[in-house]
């Protein structure tokens, strides 16, 4: 009960915002926590993504605590959920839910009304992310081999109808 008493307390006080050069220091720490070899790296991704409005950020008051990016029009109109990545200190408390509920949300928008999917992928690894997959409805398609540095990529899609 009080994991949920939380979560709907983090729903109300929790904001997602699209990322703006502002979250740019605090947006490419946990980047970096998370994906990116360097900081520069991770500094460079969000800015091409700044440019292209494709990323969001969570906030908890002005702490940057999550964000995704995608990519629109990946393939055949589909949007792609290129990352989606919660602070260390903030993992386990539903924040990566809220923020894939944000990016399906402007999937509907974004999409061509022929496409049936919201499009994202993961490592063959990363079990919290399939789990965090599975659990919100997105139901595997198939797998890249060796995509992901040697690893096997499984691709996932949300149907939107």
């Amino acid at each position: 009960m009080e994991k949920y008493f939380n979560y709907l307390l983090l729903c109300i006080f929790m904001k997602i915002v699209q990322g703006k050069e502002k979250h740019l220091n605090e947006s490419a720490k946990i980047l970096t926590e998370a994906y990116f070899d360097s900081l520069k790296k991770a500094k460079e991704h969000f800015k091409k993504k700044l440019d292209s409005k494709e990323v969001y950020v969570a906030l908890d008051k002005d702490e940057v605590i999550g964000l995704f990016s995608y990519r629109r029009d990946y393939s055949h109109y589909a949007n792609y959920l290129s990352n989606i990545v919660v602070a260390k200190k903030h993992r386990r408390k539903g924040i990566a839910k809220i923020l894939l509920d944000k990016y399906i949300e402007i999937t509907k928008k974004e999409q061509s009304k022929k496409q049936k999917y919201a499009l994202s992928s993961t490592d063959v690894t990363n079990i919290p992310s399939i789990n965090l997959h599975l659990n919100y409805g997105f139901e595997k398609l198939g797998k890249i081999k060796e995509l992901h540095y040697g690893k096997d990529e499984i691709i996932f899609g949300y149907k939107l109808k």
